[in-house]
């Protein structure tokens, strides 16, 4: 005879493995069996308001960059009158259909870059010709500057703004063919060559790190659910129908409460 043993399975046959960052250590992740809530944040600075507009419920093991879209068809559906001007998001919806469906709805994003497995040692950075935030080199080396973003050909403009001269080194001056443009060595970044990594909102700037400075509103969502509304923080069911009816009530208490 032949016995076969079976493994034991799980009492939530919708629930999958997935990962999330370990509270003891951010920088460290740990498996969780269960499921993910991904939520939109609208943040309205006029009124100092951070509203939950947006909710999806799906198993743990789905990766966030893929529900970008299908929040933002959310939020087109429900609430036709919002316009978003700029979507910020963290490095895990960092993906290029993402980008581009964004800027159709006439949309920035604004998108933590995830260099992957890119090389990013000084060495590999020059030879390749850019920097981690897509500002280019110049001929003498030297890592030009933002000069302003050209909206009708969709590129960001830069210029090395005679920096050899700064560095007053005689050999890289006297061979420069650039030092009797107002703005020496001027070169172009396009969205269409790069459109992850360029972007209407230059990456690297003090405009661009002050309007990223909001993402942390989305985890100001989740916390106050979380913790405030622990409908979600100690879930006690099972299945997904079942779970996203907790997560749809938990982002419409929040919603009202904060209104």
């Amino acid at each position: 005879k032949a016995i076969i043993r079976c493994p034991k399975l799980p009492y939530d046959l919708d629930a999958r493995i997935g990962y999330r960052r370990r509270k003891d250590n951010p920088n460290k992740k740990e498996r969780i069996f269960g499921f993910k809530v991904i939520i939109t944040t609208t943040v309205e600075p006029d009124l100092g308001l951070e509203l939950p507009i947006a909710c999806i419920n799906l198993s743990a093991n789905c990766d966030d960059y893929s529900q970008l879209i299908p929040l933002r068809q959310q939020i087109k559906l429900f609430h036709p009158d919002l316009c978003p001007k700029i979507d910020i998001a963290d490095a895990g919806f960092d993906d290029e259909d993402n980008y581009h469906y964004i800027r159709e709805q006439g949309s920035i994003p604004i998108i933590d870059y995830n260099p992957r497995d890119e090389n990013l040692s000084p060495e590999a950075l020059i030879a390749r010709g850019y920097d981690k935030n897509g500002w280019p080199y110049g001929p003498c080396g030297c890592l030009m500057r933002p000069n302003g973003f050209d909206y009708e050909n969709q590129r960001a403009c830069f210029c090395c703004n005679k920096q050899c001269k700064k560095i007053s080194v005689p050999k890289i001056i006297e061979n420069c063919p650039h030092l009797n443009n107002e703005l020496g060595f001027v070169k172009h970044m396009s969205i269409k060559d790069f459109p992850r990594l360029v972007n209407e909102l230059i990456r690297g700037t003090e405009k661009y790190q002050t309007i990223r400075n909001l993402r942390p509103s989305s985890e100001h969502t989740n916390a106050t659910i979380k913790d405030n509304f622990p409908i979600l923080g100690k879930i006690r069911t099972r299945g997904l129908l079942r779970t996203s009816i907790l997560a749809q009530i938990s982002v419409i208490v929040t919603l009202l409460v904060r209104m």
